[in-house]
Protein backbone atom coordinates (compact mmCIF):
# COMPACT_ATOMS: atom_id res chain seq x y z
CA UNK A 1 0.00 0.00 0.00
CA UNK A 2 1.35 3.51 -0.88
CA UNK A 3 0.94 6.20 1.77
CA UNK A 4 -1.84 8.50 0.76
CA UNK A 5 -1.49 12.46 1.31
CA UNK A 6 -3.55 15.62 2.27
CA UNK A 7 -3.80 19.20 0.57
CA UNK A 8 -1.76 20.45 3.08
CA UNK A 9 1.88 17.71 1.39
CA UNK A 10 0.38 18.83 -2.00
CA UNK A 11 1.44 22.45 -1.77
CA UNK A 12 5.18 21.26 -0.89
CA UNK A 13 7.80 20.90 -3.51
CA UNK A 14 10.86 18.19 -3.05
CA UNK A 15 14.15 18.60 -5.06
CA UNK A 16 16.05 15.47 -5.24
CA UNK A 17 19.92 15.69 -5.95
CA UNK A 18 20.92 12.63 -7.47
CA UNK A 19 18.93 9.59 -9.54
CA UNK A 20 20.75 6.49 -8.04
CA UNK A 21 18.61 3.99 -6.07
CA UNK A 22 18.29 6.47 -3.01
CA UNK A 23 17.34 9.42 -5.00
CA UNK A 24 14.67 7.14 -6.33
CA UNK A 25 13.31 6.12 -3.41
CA UNK A 26 12.85 8.82 -1.72
CA UNK A 27 11.38 10.62 -4.77
CA UNK A 28 8.67 8.09 -5.16
CA UNK A 29 7.19 8.07 -2.00
CA UNK A 30 7.64 11.47 -1.62
CA UNK A 31 5.31 11.82 -4.88
CA UNK A 32 3.15 9.43 -3.63
CA UNK A 33 2.16 11.52 -0.81
CA UNK A 34 1.48 14.48 -2.97
CA UNK A 35 4.52 16.69 -2.93
CA UNK A 36 5.77 18.30 -6.13
CA UNK A 37 8.97 16.03 -6.98
CA UNK A 38 12.06 17.27 -9.24
CA UNK A 39 14.79 15.02 -9.25
CA UNK A 40 17.84 16.00 -11.14
CA UNK A 41 20.92 13.62 -12.25
CA UNK A 42 23.62 14.40 -13.85
CA UNK A 43 23.93 11.44 -16.07
CA UNK A 44 21.61 10.45 -19.39
CA UNK A 45 20.62 7.53 -17.18
CA UNK A 46 18.57 6.95 -14.21
CA UNK A 47 20.29 4.37 -11.17
CA UNK A 48 23.46 5.99 -10.13
CA UNK A 49 25.89 2.51 -9.92
CA UNK A 50 23.31 0.48 -10.62
CA UNK A 51 22.71 1.46 -14.01
CA UNK A 52 23.61 1.18 -17.25
CA UNK A 53 25.45 3.08 -20.46
CA UNK A 54 24.78 2.91 -23.96
CA UNK A 55 28.10 1.08 -25.50
CA UNK A 56 28.72 2.98 -29.16
CA UNK A 57 30.01 -0.35 -30.48
CA UNK A 58 27.25 -3.25 -29.79
CA UNK A 59 24.64 -0.11 -29.54
CA UNK A 60 22.69 -1.57 -26.22
CA UNK A 61 22.62 -0.46 -22.74
CA UNK A 62 25.11 -2.08 -20.83
CA UNK A 63 25.57 -2.38 -17.42
CA UNK A 64 28.15 -0.83 -15.00
CA UNK A 65 28.44 -3.21 -12.70
CA UNK A 66 26.71 -6.15 -13.01
CA UNK A 67 24.13 -6.81 -9.51
CA UNK A 68 22.06 -8.67 -7.93
CA UNK A 69 19.67 -9.10 -5.24
CA UNK A 70 18.26 -11.67 -2.54
CA UNK A 71 14.81 -12.12 -1.15
CA UNK A 72 16.05 -10.15 2.20
CA UNK A 73 16.32 -6.91 0.28
CA UNK A 74 12.85 -6.05 1.07
CA UNK A 75 12.68 -2.44 0.62
CA UNK A 76 14.62 -2.79 -2.43
CA UNK A 77 11.57 -5.14 -3.76
CA UNK A 78 9.02 -2.47 -2.31
CA UNK A 79 10.64 -0.02 -4.84
CA UNK A 80 10.70 -2.48 -7.45
CA UNK A 81 7.11 -3.32 -7.22
CA UNK A 82 6.11 0.80 -6.89
CA UNK A 83 7.59 0.52 -10.05
CA UNK A 84 5.97 -1.98 -11.84
CA UNK A 85 9.46 -4.00 -12.39
CA UNK A 86 9.96 -6.27 -9.69
CA UNK A 87 8.57 -8.85 -11.83
CA UNK A 88 12.21 -8.35 -13.93
CA UNK A 89 14.39 -9.76 -11.55
CA UNK A 90 14.37 -13.45 -11.89
CA UNK A 91 15.25 -15.41 -8.38
CA UNK A 92 16.42 -18.73 -8.15
CA UNK A 93 16.89 -20.67 -4.36
CA UNK A 94 20.67 -21.73 -5.87
CA UNK A 95 24.00 -20.32 -5.59
CA UNK A 96 26.75 -22.45 -7.10
CA UNK A 97 30.21 -21.54 -7.24
CA UNK A 98 33.06 -22.50 -9.97
CA UNK A 99 36.59 -23.98 -8.65
CA UNK A 100 40.08 -23.47 -10.97
CA UNK A 101 39.59 -27.15 -11.98
CA UNK A 102 35.73 -26.72 -13.30
CA UNK A 103 34.16 -28.53 -10.64
CA UNK A 104 30.65 -26.79 -9.45
CA UNK A 105 29.68 -26.58 -5.72
CA UNK A 106 25.42 -25.30 -5.15
CA UNK A 107 24.09 -24.06 -2.01
CA UNK A 108 20.60 -24.47 -2.79
CA UNK A 109 17.07 -24.64 0.07
CA UNK A 110 15.42 -27.33 1.14
CA UNK A 111 12.21 -28.67 2.94
CA UNK A 112 14.02 -28.40 6.50
CA UNK A 113 13.51 -25.42 8.51
CA UNK A 114 15.41 -22.02 9.22
CA UNK A 115 18.59 -22.08 9.55
CA UNK A 116 19.09 -25.48 8.31
CA UNK A 117 17.01 -24.69 5.18
CA UNK A 118 20.81 -25.34 2.94
CA UNK A 119 21.95 -27.97 5.33
CA UNK A 120 21.96 -30.85 3.03
CA UNK A 121 23.39 -29.20 0.11
CA UNK A 122 26.22 -27.94 2.34
CA UNK A 123 27.23 -31.26 3.49
CA UNK A 124 27.40 -31.92 -0.33
CA UNK A 125 29.77 -28.95 -1.32
CA UNK A 126 32.55 -30.46 -2.97
CA UNK A 127 34.79 -27.65 -2.42
CA UNK A 128 35.03 -27.68 0.99
CA UNK A 129 36.26 -30.57 3.36
CA UNK A 130 34.91 -32.73 6.00
CA UNK A 131 36.89 -30.37 8.80
CA UNK A 132 36.06 -26.69 6.63
CA UNK A 133 32.27 -27.69 6.89
CA UNK A 134 32.63 -28.53 10.83
CA UNK A 135 34.75 -25.18 11.32
CA UNK A 136 32.07 -23.33 9.26
CA UNK A 137 29.20 -24.78 11.05
CA UNK A 138 30.75 -23.85 14.46
CA UNK A 139 31.31 -20.56 13.34
CA UNK A 140 27.81 -20.13 11.83
CA UNK A 141 26.39 -21.21 15.09
CA UNK A 142 28.48 -18.88 17.00
CA UNK A 143 26.93 -16.00 14.44
CA UNK A 144 23.38 -17.11 14.99
CA UNK A 145 23.71 -16.60 18.76
CA UNK A 146 25.71 -13.54 18.40
CA UNK A 147 23.81 -10.00 18.95
CA UNK A 148 25.67 -8.12 15.93
CA UNK A 149 24.40 -4.72 17.69
CA UNK A 150 27.23 -4.90 20.48
CA UNK A 151 29.61 -1.93 20.42
CA UNK A 152 32.43 -5.07 20.87
CA UNK A 153 31.68 -6.25 17.13
CA UNK A 154 31.45 -2.99 15.78
CA UNK A 155 34.87 -2.70 16.13
CA UNK A 156 36.33 -6.01 15.76
CA UNK A 157 37.85 -7.15 12.27
CA UNK A 158 35.66 -10.22 10.96
CA UNK A 159 39.13 -11.47 9.63
CA UNK A 160 40.50 -11.41 13.56
CA UNK A 161 37.37 -13.35 14.27
CA UNK A 162 37.55 -16.33 11.52
CA UNK A 163 41.39 -16.85 13.48
CA UNK A 164 39.86 -16.71 16.73
CA UNK A 165 37.44 -19.78 15.77
CA UNK A 166 40.49 -21.42 13.61
CA UNK A 167 38.73 -21.28 10.34
CA UNK A 168 41.08 -23.27 7.95
CA UNK A 169 42.68 -21.67 5.37
CA UNK A 170 40.58 -23.50 2.67
CA UNK A 171 37.02 -22.41 4.30
CA UNK A 172 37.91 -18.73 4.70
CA UNK A 173 39.33 -18.59 0.91
CA UNK A 174 36.28 -20.60 -0.78
CA UNK A 175 33.26 -19.78 2.08
CA UNK A 176 33.34 -16.81 3.92
CA UNK A 177 35.29 -14.58 1.58
CA UNK A 178 33.53 -15.39 -1.88
CA UNK A 179 30.20 -14.50 -0.06
CA UNK A 180 31.14 -11.36 2.61
CA UNK A 181 33.70 -9.78 0.00
CA UNK A 182 30.83 -9.73 -3.03
CA UNK A 183 28.41 -8.89 0.11
CA UNK A 184 30.35 -5.77 1.43
CA UNK A 185 32.80 -4.89 -1.47
CA UNK A 186 35.76 -5.00 1.05
CA UNK A 187 38.38 -7.30 1.98
CA UNK A 188 38.14 -9.69 5.44
CA UNK A 189 40.55 -7.04 7.35
CA UNK A 190 38.64 -4.61 6.56
CA UNK A 191 34.88 -6.21 7.37
CA UNK A 192 33.68 -5.62 11.18
CA UNK A 193 31.90 -8.34 12.60
CA UNK A 194 28.91 -6.32 13.08
CA UNK A 195 28.66 -6.22 9.21
CA UNK A 196 29.64 -10.05 8.75
CA UNK A 197 26.84 -11.16 11.31
CA UNK A 198 24.21 -9.48 10.32
CA UNK A 199 24.64 -10.60 6.42
CA UNK A 200 25.01 -14.06 7.76
CA UNK A 201 21.70 -13.68 9.93
CA UNK A 202 19.72 -11.68 7.95
CA UNK A 203 20.57 -13.13 4.42
CA UNK A 204 21.53 -16.96 5.36
CA UNK A 205 19.71 -18.14 8.59
CA UNK A 206 17.26 -16.47 9.63
CA UNK A 207 14.81 -17.19 6.86
CA UNK A 208 14.42 -19.88 4.14
CA UNK A 209 14.14 -17.64 0.94
CA UNK A 210 16.36 -14.86 2.19
CA UNK A 211 18.93 -15.96 0.13
CA UNK A 212 17.98 -16.44 -3.09
CA UNK A 213 19.29 -15.18 -5.46
CA UNK A 214 17.95 -12.25 -8.00
CA UNK A 215 19.04 -11.57 -11.40
CA UNK A 216 17.64 -8.66 -13.78
CA UNK A 217 16.28 -9.79 -16.46
CA UNK A 218 16.75 -6.44 -18.48
CA UNK A 219 19.88 -3.65 -17.93
CA UNK A 220 19.57 -2.41 -14.64
CA UNK A 221 19.09 1.25 -15.99
CA UNK A 222 15.56 -0.12 -17.31
CA UNK A 223 14.50 -1.11 -14.05
CA UNK A 224 14.80 2.73 -13.18
CA UNK A 225 15.09 4.90 -15.64
CA UNK A 226 11.90 4.69 -17.77
CA UNK A 227 9.50 3.18 -15.23
CA UNK A 228 10.65 6.41 -12.92
CA UNK A 229 9.97 8.89 -15.63
CA UNK A 230 6.79 7.53 -15.87
CA UNK A 231 5.87 7.19 -12.07
CA UNK A 232 6.63 10.97 -11.08
CA UNK A 233 4.81 12.01 -14.33
CA UNK A 234 1.78 10.55 -13.37
CA UNK A 235 2.08 12.00 -10.09
CA UNK A 236 2.99 15.81 -11.12
CA UNK A 237 6.42 15.35 -10.56
CA UNK A 238 9.32 15.79 -12.97
CA UNK A 239 12.76 13.97 -14.12
CA UNK A 240 15.87 15.61 -15.54
CA UNK A 241 18.84 14.10 -16.84
CA UNK A 242 22.34 15.26 -18.04
CA UNK A 243 21.84 18.32 -15.28
CA UNK A 244 24.70 18.54 -13.00
CA UNK A 245 24.02 20.40 -9.71
CA UNK A 246 26.98 23.25 -8.87
CA UNK A 247 26.58 24.18 -5.24
CA UNK A 248 24.11 23.66 -2.69
CA UNK A 249 23.44 27.41 -1.51
CA UNK A 250 23.13 27.78 2.60
CA UNK A 251 21.36 31.07 4.50
CA UNK A 252 21.57 30.32 7.99
CA UNK A 253 20.29 26.62 9.17
CA UNK A 254 18.37 26.42 5.80
CA UNK A 255 18.97 25.66 2.50
CA UNK A 256 18.06 28.35 -0.23
CA UNK A 257 18.62 27.10 -3.01
CA UNK A 258 20.37 24.92 -5.44
CA UNK A 259 22.87 26.35 -8.58
CA UNK A 260 23.40 24.19 -11.50
CA UNK A 261 26.45 24.15 -13.73
CA UNK A 262 25.02 26.56 -16.54
CA UNK A 263 24.05 29.16 -14.21
CA UNK A 264 20.27 28.28 -13.10
CA UNK A 265 19.20 28.61 -9.90
CA UNK A 266 16.09 26.25 -8.07
CA UNK A 267 14.18 26.58 -4.96
CA UNK A 268 12.33 24.16 -3.44
CA UNK A 269 10.50 23.27 0.32
CA UNK A 270 12.49 20.87 0.97
CA UNK A 271 15.72 19.42 -0.43
CA UNK A 272 17.52 16.00 -0.69
CA UNK A 273 20.73 14.91 -1.31
CA UNK A 274 21.10 11.62 -2.96
CA UNK A 275 24.51 11.46 -3.86
CA UNK A 276 28.29 10.05 -2.56
CA UNK A 277 29.27 11.24 0.50
CA UNK A 278 32.62 12.57 -1.23
CA UNK A 279 30.41 14.79 -3.80
CA UNK A 280 28.27 15.84 -0.82
CA UNK A 281 31.47 17.90 0.37
CA UNK A 282 31.80 19.54 -2.98
CA UNK A 283 28.22 20.87 -3.17
CA UNK A 284 28.37 22.71 0.22
CA UNK A 285 29.91 25.64 1.18
CA UNK A 286 33.50 25.42 3.43
CA UNK A 287 32.22 27.42 6.09
CA UNK A 288 29.07 24.96 6.56
CA UNK A 289 31.39 21.61 6.84
CA UNK A 290 33.57 23.05 9.09
CA UNK A 291 30.70 24.47 11.32
CA UNK A 292 29.22 20.76 12.21
CA UNK A 293 30.73 17.38 13.03
CA UNK A 294 27.88 15.87 11.13
CA UNK A 295 29.28 17.07 7.78
CA UNK A 296 33.13 16.52 9.18
CA UNK A 297 32.26 12.73 9.79
CA UNK A 298 30.60 11.98 6.30
CA UNK A 299 33.69 13.41 4.69
CA UNK A 300 35.64 10.67 6.49
CA UNK A 301 33.67 7.83 5.35
CA UNK A 302 36.27 6.08 3.15
CA UNK A 303 34.93 4.05 -0.07
CA UNK A 304 35.83 1.35 -1.65
CA UNK A 305 36.16 0.74 -5.52
CA UNK A 306 34.82 -2.16 -8.03
CA UNK A 307 35.54 -3.03 -10.89
CA UNK A 308 33.43 -4.83 -13.79
CA UNK A 309 33.66 -6.11 -17.35
CA UNK A 310 31.85 -7.30 -19.91
CA UNK A 311 33.05 -9.76 -22.65
CA UNK A 312 31.34 -10.44 -25.93
CA UNK A 313 32.32 -13.72 -28.01
CA UNK A 314 30.95 -15.02 -31.37
CA UNK A 315 29.29 -18.33 -30.24
CA UNK A 316 27.71 -19.63 -27.50
CA UNK A 317 29.29 -19.82 -24.23
CA UNK A 318 27.94 -22.64 -21.54
CA UNK A 319 27.73 -20.85 -18.20
CA UNK A 320 25.18 -20.94 -15.33
CA UNK A 321 22.87 -17.87 -15.12
CA UNK A 322 25.85 -16.55 -12.42
CA UNK A 323 28.49 -18.09 -10.62
CA UNK A 324 30.61 -17.69 -7.80
CA UNK A 325 34.33 -18.16 -8.81
CA UNK A 326 36.61 -19.79 -5.86
CA UNK A 327 40.64 -18.79 -6.17
CA UNK A 328 40.94 -16.44 -8.91
CA UNK A 329 40.84 -13.00 -9.56
CA UNK A 330 37.15 -13.00 -10.95
CA UNK A 331 34.40 -13.29 -8.78
CA UNK A 332 31.36 -13.48 -10.19
CA UNK A 333 30.37 -14.56 -13.76
CA UNK A 334 27.42 -13.32 -14.78
CA UNK A 335 26.08 -15.14 -18.24
CA UNK A 336 24.50 -11.86 -19.34
CA UNK A 337 23.60 -12.93 -22.56
CA UNK A 338 21.20 -15.44 -21.19
CA UNK A 339 19.65 -13.48 -18.72
CA UNK A 340 18.86 -10.78 -20.70
CA UNK A 341 16.83 -13.92 -22.87
CA UNK A 342 19.00 -13.46 -25.90
CA UNK A 343 19.47 -15.86 -28.79
CA UNK A 344 22.64 -17.87 -27.94
CA UNK A 345 23.26 -18.42 -31.47
CA UNK A 346 24.18 -14.81 -31.83
CA UNK A 347 27.06 -15.20 -29.42
CA UNK A 348 27.19 -14.45 -25.49
CA UNK A 349 28.21 -11.71 -23.87
CA UNK A 350 29.76 -12.82 -20.15
CA UNK A 351 29.84 -9.87 -17.64
CA UNK A 352 32.26 -10.26 -14.51
CA UNK A 353 32.58 -8.33 -11.41
CA UNK A 354 35.49 -7.78 -8.91
CA UNK A 355 35.07 -6.10 -5.76
CA UNK A 356 37.36 -4.67 -3.83
CA UNK A 357 39.20 -4.21 -6.69
CA UNK A 358 42.24 -2.45 -5.28
CA UNK A 359 45.20 -4.20 -7.20
CA UNK A 360 43.78 -2.89 -10.69
CA UNK A 361 42.92 0.57 -10.08
CA UNK A 362 45.61 1.63 -11.79
CA UNK A 363 46.30 -1.26 -14.02
CA UNK A 364 46.81 -0.73 -17.57
CA UNK A 365 43.79 -1.87 -19.23
CA UNK A 366 45.44 -3.95 -21.98
CA UNK A 367 47.21 -6.01 -19.44
CA UNK A 368 43.87 -6.40 -17.02
CA UNK A 369 42.08 -7.52 -20.29
CA UNK A 370 44.37 -10.25 -20.60
CA UNK A 371 44.16 -11.37 -16.81
CA UNK A 372 40.24 -11.19 -17.33
CA UNK A 373 40.34 -13.51 -20.41
CA UNK A 374 42.83 -15.81 -18.76
CA UNK A 375 40.89 -16.41 -15.91
CA UNK A 376 37.30 -16.43 -17.95
CA UNK A 377 39.53 -19.21 -20.27
CA UNK A 378 40.37 -21.00 -17.34
CA UNK A 379 37.07 -21.35 -15.75
CA UNK A 380 35.02 -22.00 -18.89
CA UNK A 381 36.31 -23.96 -21.33
CA UNK A 382 34.45 -22.47 -24.32
CA UNK A 383 35.92 -18.99 -23.44
CA UNK A 384 39.50 -20.76 -25.27
CA UNK A 385 37.63 -21.60 -28.35
CA UNK A 386 35.48 -18.64 -28.92
CA UNK A 387 36.83 -15.38 -30.82
CA UNK A 388 36.53 -12.01 -29.05
CA UNK A 389 34.25 -9.86 -30.83
CA UNK A 390 34.14 -6.72 -28.12
CA UNK A 391 34.80 -5.77 -24.51
CA UNK A 392 34.25 -2.61 -22.17
CA UNK A 393 35.67 -1.84 -18.76
CA UNK A 394 33.83 -0.02 -15.90
CA UNK A 395 35.67 0.99 -12.69
CA UNK A 396 34.72 2.66 -9.64
CA UNK A 397 37.40 4.51 -7.62
CA UNK A 398 34.76 5.14 -4.89
CA UNK A 399 31.83 2.81 -5.36
CA UNK A 400 30.59 1.99 -1.93
CA UNK A 401 31.37 2.91 1.67
CA UNK A 402 34.19 0.21 4.00
CA UNK A 403 32.56 -1.53 6.55
CA UNK A 404 35.29 -1.10 8.59
CA UNK A 405 35.53 -1.44 12.19
CA UNK A 406 34.46 1.68 13.26
CA UNK A 407 32.65 3.26 10.47
CA UNK A 408 29.04 3.23 12.45
CA UNK A 409 30.26 6.58 14.44
CA UNK A 410 30.98 8.32 10.92
CA UNK A 411 27.79 7.34 9.40
CA UNK A 412 25.15 10.19 9.54
CA UNK A 413 21.67 9.71 10.36
CA UNK A 414 19.11 10.98 7.24
CA UNK A 415 18.17 14.13 9.01
CA UNK A 416 20.68 16.87 8.51
CA UNK A 417 21.69 20.27 10.92
CA UNK A 418 20.30 22.03 8.01
CA UNK A 419 16.64 22.18 8.66
CA UNK A 420 15.27 21.82 5.52
CA UNK A 421 17.65 19.25 3.67
CA UNK A 422 17.10 15.27 4.15
CA UNK A 423 20.47 13.21 3.07
CA UNK A 424 20.20 9.90 1.47
CA UNK A 425 22.87 7.29 0.67
CA UNK A 426 23.38 3.56 1.34
CA UNK A 427 26.52 4.94 3.26
CA UNK A 428 23.90 7.05 5.58
CA UNK A 429 22.40 5.10 8.64
CA UNK A 430 20.37 2.39 7.27
CA UNK A 431 21.19 -0.38 9.61
CA UNK A 432 22.43 -2.40 6.75
CA UNK A 433 25.67 -2.84 4.81
CA UNK A 434 26.23 -0.44 1.60
CA UNK A 435 24.30 -1.98 -1.12
CA UNK A 436 21.14 -1.25 -3.17
CA UNK A 437 19.18 -2.49 -0.30
CA UNK A 438 20.82 0.36 2.36
CA UNK A 439 20.48 2.68 -0.36
CA UNK A 440 16.30 2.18 -1.08
CA UNK A 441 16.29 2.26 2.95
CA UNK A 442 17.91 5.77 3.00
CA UNK A 443 15.92 6.94 0.71
CA UNK A 444 12.30 5.87 1.65
CA UNK A 445 14.24 7.03 5.54
CA UNK A 446 14.69 10.81 4.19
CA UNK A 447 11.34 10.33 3.27
CA UNK A 448 9.89 9.50 6.24
CA UNK A 449 11.42 12.41 8.31
CA UNK A 450 9.96 14.98 5.29
CA UNK A 451 6.88 13.72 5.91
CA UNK A 452 6.86 13.66 9.92
CA UNK A 453 7.87 16.92 9.68
CA UNK A 454 4.79 17.86 7.78
CA UNK A 455 2.81 15.98 10.24
CA UNK A 456 2.01 12.91 7.89
CA UNK A 457 2.04 9.74 8.75
CA UNK A 458 5.41 7.11 6.84
CA UNK A 459 4.67 3.54 7.21
CA UNK A 460 8.54 3.60 5.97
CA UNK A 461 10.97 1.52 5.52
CA UNK A 462 9.85 -2.16 5.15
CA UNK A 463 10.48 -4.48 7.48
CA UNK A 464 12.96 -7.29 7.15
CA UNK A 465 11.60 -11.01 6.42
CA UNK A 466 10.31 -12.71 9.34
CA UNK A 467 12.58 -15.07 11.28
CA UNK A 468 10.83 -18.37 10.90
CA UNK A 469 11.84 -22.03 12.32
CA UNK A 470 14.53 -22.52 14.99
CA UNK A 471 15.83 -19.28 13.98
CA UNK A 472 12.91 -17.76 15.38
CA UNK A 473 14.09 -18.58 18.88
CA UNK A 474 17.61 -18.61 18.04
CA UNK A 475 17.78 -15.43 16.94
CA UNK A 476 15.53 -13.74 19.66
CA UNK A 477 17.99 -15.44 22.24
CA UNK A 478 20.77 -13.39 21.29
CA UNK A 479 19.60 -9.90 22.58
CA UNK A 480 19.88 -12.02 25.65
CA UNK A 481 24.16 -11.65 24.87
Amino acid sequence: MHDSGDSHSRAKSVLVIGGGVAGIAASVVLADTGFRVLLLEKRPLLGGRASSFVDPIVGERVDECQHGTMRCCTNLADLLERLGVHQQIDYCDTLEFLEPNGRRSVLRGSPLPAPLHTLPSFLRFRALSLRDKLGISYALLKILGTNPHRPLWEQQSFAAWLTSTHQTPTAIRRFWRPILVSACNEELERISCAHAFFIFQTGFLAHPKAFHFGIPKVPLASLYTEPTLDYLRQRGGCVRTKTTVKSIEVEGQRVKEVVLADGERLCADWYVSAVQCDQLGHLLPRDVIDSDTYWQKVLQIPLVPILGAHFWFDRPIACPKAVAVLDRRIEWIFHRSHNLGKDPQEGSCLSIVISASYPYETMEKEHLKSLLLEDLAACLPDVAKAQLVHWTLVRWPKATLSPAPGIEALRPPQKSPLSNLVVAGEWTQTGWPSTMEGAARSGYLAARIILNQEGLPCSLPVPDLPKTGLARWLLRERTKR
